[in-house]
């Protein structure tokens, strides 16, 4: 068995950060059709100038959930840094790449 003792913070933002982002240009996009088929619906509707909305969404959710995404990876390695020093970290088992495990 090997111990994950200590998750690198930066790398965990990092990752966290650059997944939620791509998660948000899918989720960005949704808004986007949403927006801009609300938009076209008709004229002197209150929203009827919401397809710039929609293209404003395509850029600010990826932005947004990529912040977010850093600073939530950012803390949860920090804490688990901190519980596993106090505690023990993870116990995970590793093998070779293409090793049949010998039980």
């Amino acid at each position: 068995m090997q111990v994950v003792n200590r998750i690198g913070v930066g790398s965990a933002a990092k990752v966290y950060g650059l997944t939620l982002g791509l998660l948000g240009i899918f989720i960005g996009i949704i808004y986007a059709l949403m927006f801009s088929l609300i938009g076209g619906l008709g004229d002197g509707l209150p929203l009827s100038d919401s397809g710039g909305l929609g293209i404003a969404m395509l850029i600010i959710i990826p932005i947004f959930y990529g912040v977010v995404g850093f600073v939530i990876g950012a803390l949860g390695a920090a804490i688990y840094n901190f519980v596993a020093k106090k505690f023990g970290g993870l116990e995970i088992e590793l093998s070779e790449p293409n090793q049949i495990p010998a039980d």
